[in-house]
């Protein structure tokens, strides 16, 4: 059961497991938006609390943590300074980013902007750069038509995304393919069959509708500054941390260049890749999940 951190000004619904003496672990979750943290501690909150001390908060304006009011400005550095305002309240002089999608965008500018709060870097299926994501996710959507049977549909998109660069089209036209995917909206960010692990964890939270439209709310009001549509690769450059990048084999937001450039820009790193994941891979493949990341920081510690 988590508690709330009143941090700048904000109640930020916070779940913390483990050891006081473990490694500090802060998981960073994706979105914009989503739901937090609850499916992050449903399958690793017991995993990597035995080695681990987990601090695992949910970002300002998201699912259990204070709203967002309508007047209310919201942007990156505000959510990277709760980060850093919450490791200050807990008293931990270190601690590892665990980060996941957007959240490794997030990792990577915290790291720049306080490198000496931060001993690895864990990215889980990031992304580095929205604008690249968004085109991979808009092939994999079309992919998903031609298995629902939409042939001619499917083309027309592959073509769009053969004569189309801008990103704001790019992100409209994956708007519009998810509406047209429908109940399949979400299918090609799993490799396994059960594609509604997210929506039931959702649906199964009490007040789940008032708390997806606090989220919507804060995605909204993100997504509108589209400066988070400016790559990150000068910034993880910049990143003098040991990394480590777990990628699920068939996750479409970190595509193949933004690996590289990974593979290019940091010195001390190491990649492993999940045969049997999309885009989830603390979910789909749990218990590999947990060893690799143990296994990864304390060997490092060594």
């Amino acid at each position: 059961m988590g508690d709330y951190y009143k941090i700048r000004e904000k109640d930020i619904y916070t779940e913390i497991l483990g050891e006081d003496s473990s490694p500090a672990l802060l998981f960073i979750h994706g979105g914009p938006g989503g739901i937090g943290v609850a499916d992050f501690i449903q399958y690793q909150g017991d995993r990597l609390s035995k080695n681990f001390k987990v601090i695992a908060p949910e970002q300002r304006g998201v699912w259990r943590s204070q709203a967002i009011l309508d007047e209310e400005h919201i942007s990156l550095e505000d959510i990277i300074e709760d980060f850093e305002e919450l490791r200050k309240k807990l008293h931990i002089n270190k601690w590892s980013l665990l980060s996941h999608s957007f959240g490794g965008y997030l990792a990577v500018l915290y790291a720049n902007l306080y490198p000496d709060s931060i001993e690895y870097m864990i990215y889980e299926c990031p992304s580095f750069d929205f604008a690249l994501s968004e085109r991979s996710m808009l092939n994999a959507a079309a992919k998903e038509l031609i298995k629902l049977g939409d042939l001619t549909l499917a083309e027309d998109y592959f073509k769009v995304l053969r004569e189309i660069t801008d990103y704001k089209e790019i992100n409209r036209l994956l708007m519009k393919v998810l509406n047209e995917l429908g109940a399949n909206y979400n299918n090609y960010m799993w490799f396994g069959n059960d594609k509604q692990i997210i929506d039931r964890i959702a649906t199964s939270t009490n007040d789940a509708k008032n708390l997806w439209d606090k989220s919507t709310n804060t995605r909204i009001k993100l997504l509108k500054d589209w400066r988070v549509y400016n790559d990150v690769f000068t910034e993880l450059s910049n990143v003098n941390k040991p990394s480590l990048l777990i990628k699920g084999k068939y996750d479409p937001i970190t595509c193949e260049v933004q690996t590289a450039e990974f593979m290019k820009r940091v010195p001390d790193k190491q990649v492993v890749i999940f045969d049997f994941s999309g885009h989830y891979v603390r979910i789909e493949e749990p218990d590999k999940y947990c060893e690799v990341i143990t296994s990864y920081i304390y060997k490092k510690m060594e």
